[in-house]
């Protein structure tokens, strides 16, 4: 998890997951919590940016869900890998809600494919505290 704040005016936040591997399995799910905030947060953005090559097939079969339970899609559903992008490409994610309550949980989950697939990615996300 890293902070960067650009000469007092950018107040957002970053945080980055784990390593997920595609090919971990069919159906076999990698939860990674990334955050229980004090306060209130609001996503601004987020994006998966890919640390190994991804082949030119398959990887799209696996799933991405950013929710606030383990498991949950409530704040990203159903997004996929790209196929065929190069190590630090990145593919933004559609966001479903930005407003994260305090004590909530804020939790991705790949769901892999069994196809041998290269690639790996983590999902960075762009976040400010509400005051």
């Amino acid at each position: 998890m890293g902070t960067y704040i650009a000469r007092g005016l950018d107040k957002s936040k970053y945080l980055v997951s784990k390593i997920f591997n595609i090919d971990n399995g069919n159906g076999t799910t990698d939860d990674d919590i990334l955050l229980v905030p004090d306060k209130d947060i609001w996503i601004e953005d987020a994006r998966v940016v890919y640390t190994e090559a991804t082949d030119t097939t398959g990887a799209a079969a696996a799933v991405i869900d950013i929710g606030t339970t383990s498991g949950g899609e409530d704040v990203v559903k159903d997004a996929h890998p790209a196929v065929a992008t190069a190590i630090g490409a990145t593919t933004a994610l559609t966001l479903l809600k930005n407003r994260i309550p305090a004590g909530s949980i804020l939790n991705v989950r790949h769901t892999g494919v069994a196809t041998t697939e290269v690639g790996q990615y983590k999902v960075q996300i762009r976040y400010r505290l509400i005051n």
